[in-house]
């Protein structure tokens, strides 16, 4: 954010200084934290109006899921070159080769867009999602990747305003279409609310993209050379290479470990997640925004004053003394600076912290997170600070500091993570907040270790000029010149999306071909739909649906081409087999008696059964209907009585007439007992 310094100095000089500050802090506030409060309060504002077509919960979280699952690992692909092509850009303005800027541009948006696509295609094909929202999906992946990079080189232009009014206007028209495409869908494109919503989203952010590119390049001109010459850079700066990789691995870190150790399960056959956590953390996280505010004021407005006297009296004016007072003055003001942001940042942390139960009654969150978000702001507390300690480290371009606190940011939020998720639900974030509070500590440290050194590393080790590049990245910067990158990447994309998308039958999704004959058939003469050369299935129907065995349209079995049964006229018989002759009623391959469809019996593995009945109900040992006393499968005797129901011996019989629904004569008989009572157990002989 190098160069706001200018406006924000200039809005605390106003005459009127009450009202300059207040400008000053908003103009900060809406250039630091701008973009993501748009995002945060566009996306909720989308999900709040899929209640027009009352969605369901599950819905809406796979949207959200979606979403955040593009963010994080958006972050994953590009953070570990920001950090780089940040280094690339300022020394191609510090040696005044502008024209190289586009070239950059252009380069890091081809690597980006390339890697993106295969990790969004390949993660999202298995989901259960339609196959426009999955692509949809793979759009808003590689948009959002570009996103985090367009934003490097804009601020490079310092027209924040810009940034701030594209970002707003793209998050206005995704919310826009999100509400006309949720009430009106595009018929001839069947798909539910939740792909309405996703390709607003993606449509708002991708137009935010475009724009932002054309303005780029519109200030940037010149012809595109040298797109890949920043890889070169990997040589000298390999360390910026991995302070990305390893800061934002700590900081997402502890979300994934709990998604596999925590409370947390799958959505859509894809997406694993804890949304508990998760929003704990975004609102602990929001916390936060006040330090990130004043870090940038006083960046800006007091410390870079004392950073450039000290560089301009080390390199050109300044005397040993002036050298190390200069130093002193800059340390001084860094330190209370710096301090002031941590004191002022956790009265805030502790205000929310002590509020927190009455926060979450008012707004009628969800109690079950409420320690965990009181224990996530102290640990949001001490991650924005690291972010903070790594920001000054690259300033004095002490990149050994910097590489050290994110590898103990991660190997401890990784480790501390793993340890207590395993302790259970009781330890959620425990891990988080340890590996925050290590690294914060750690972070204090080393910045008293670099002015400590700081003559010594700037007057001596920064005299040696860094070899930049070596003979491999220079081969690979001339290949990819020469567009053979995308002979490559089309390779690929054939091999990896044909070889990993056959299904258990050897077909392609794609190709429809099959990988063990290759041919249209398979092994056993079938093609991807399930037909052979005469168009004949394994059932014996034709395309038409008409049965070539039966000759009628149905199976041996009863069973049409749909799978529904010619008697029932459900997807199964009178026993509940389906055409595959699996039982729906018992969901397994036997019935409730435990035959399975050929009447071979479970236990006895026979056609009859232990008590000796087949499931016809044929006795065995009788070879009738009937067994040795008398009674059939159903426990009944040939009057149809039970076995403990049936009368004595000596009984009266009473013929009743009786009128039908229809008006006929029916004449009912009844027997009662010797004692007066009848089949039902009630005494009706004799006198009251």
């Amino acid at each position: 954010m190098a160069g706001i310094g200018f406006e924000l100095r200039k809005l605390f000089s106003e005459k009127d200084k009450a009202f300059g500050d207040v400008k000053a802090l908003a103009y900060s506030s809406i250039v630091s934290v701008g973009p993501w409060i748009i995002t945060s309060i566009s996306l909720n504002i989308i999900v709040w109006l899929s209640n027009i077509v009352n969605m369901a919960r599950a819905d809406k979280i796979a949207y959200t899921s979606t979403v955040l699952y593009a963010f994080i690992f958006s972050q994953f692909l590009t953070s570990p070159f920001q950090y780089l092509i940040t280094r690339y850009i300022s020394d191609s303005v510090f040696k005044g080769k502008i024209y190289k800027i586009r070239g950059a541009y252009i380069g890091i948006v081809k690597i980006v867009t390339t890697i993106g696509f295969f990790m969004s295609y390949f993660f999202i094909r298995k989901g259960e999602f339609s196959g426009n929202y999955k692509a949809v999906f793979v759009i808003l992946f590689i948009t959002m990747s570009l996103t985090w990079v367009t934003m490097i080189f804009i601020s490079l232009l310092k027209n924040y305003n810009f940034m701030i009014k594209s970002f707003f206007s793209g998050n206005i028209i995704a919310i826009i279409l999100a509400y006309l495409f949720i009430k009106n869908p595009i018929f001839f494109i069947k798909e539910p609310p939740i792909f309405w919503m996703l390709f607003s989203y993606t449509v708002g952010l991708f137009l935010n993209f475009f724009f932002t590119s054309l303005y780029l390049l519109k200030i940037f001109k010149g012809e595109n050379s040298g797109d890949f010459e920043f890889l070169n850079y990997f040589k000298g700066y390999f360390s910026l290479f991995l302070v990305g990789i390893f800061y934002i691995s700590g900081v997402w870190t502890h979300i994934i470990m709990n998604w596999f150790l925590g409370d947390s399960y799958f959505i859509r056959n894809v997406f694993l997640i804890s949304p508990l956590y998760e929003v704990a953390v975004f609102y602990a996280f929001c916390t936060s925004i006040p330090s990130m505010i004043y870090f940038m004021v006083f960046l800006e407005t007091r410390f870079l004053p004392v950073y450039k006297e000290y560089y301009k009296n080390i390199f050109y004016v300044g005397t040993y003394e002036e050298v190390n007072f200069s130093l002193k003055k800059m340390f001084e003001v860094l330190n209370r600076e710096v301090l002031y942001c941590m004191e002022l940042q956790f009265i805030i942390s502790l205000t929310f912290i002590l509020t927190a139960n009455v926060i979450f009654d008012y707004f009628r969150l969800d109690l079950y997170f409420l320690d965990i978000f009181r224990l996530t702001i102290l640990s949001a507390y001490c991650t924005v600070f690291i972010s903070i300690f790594i920001t000054i480290f690259l300033y004095f371009d002490s990149k050994i500091y910097a590489v050290l606190l994110s590898i103990i940011f991660f190997v401890t939020s990784f480790i501390f993570s793993y340890i207590f998720g395993k302790m259970g639900e009781d330890y959620v974030g425990v891990g988080f907040f340890l590996s925050s509070f290590i690294s914060f500590g750690a972070g204090n440290l080393f910045i008293k270790g670099l002015f400590k050194d700081l003559n010594y590393i700037t007057m001596f080790k920064r005299n040696f000029e860094i070899e930049l590049g070596s003979s491999f990245l220079k081969a690979l910067d001339k290949i990819l010149e020469k567009k053979v990158y995308l002979v490559i990447i089309f390779l690929l994309l054939f091999l990896l999306s044909g070889c990993s998308s056959y299904d258990k039958r050897g077909f392609n999704n794609i190709t429809k071909r099959n990988w063990h004959t290759m041919s249209n058939y398979s092994l056993d003469g079938f093609d991807y739909e399930g037909y052979n050369s005469e168009g004949i299935n394994e059932r014996g129907f034709n395309r038409a649906g008409w049965n070539v065995y039966t000759d009628t349209a149905f199976d041996y079995y009863g069973f049409d081409i749909k799978n529904i049964n010619r008697k029932t006229g459900e997807k199964y018989d009178e026993r509940g087999f389906d055409y595959r002759q699996y039982n729906v009623f018992t969901d397994s391959i036997y019935d409730s008696r435990g035959f399975d469809y050929e009447g071979i019996h479970k236990d006895t593995k026979d056609e009859y059964d232990i008590a000796g009945w087949n499931y016809y109900g044929l006795n065995k040992y009788t070879g009738t209907y009937y067994d040795k006393d008398g009674y059939n499968v159903e426990g009944l005797d040939m009057d149809g009585y039970t076995r403990y129901n049936r009368p004595p011996e000596t009984v009266e019989t009473v013929e009743v007439e009786s009128l039908t629904t229809d008006g006929a004569e029916e004449i009912k008989i009844y027997w009662v007992d010797e004692d007066g009572f009848n089949q039902d157990g009630i005494y009706v002989g004799g006198n009251d």
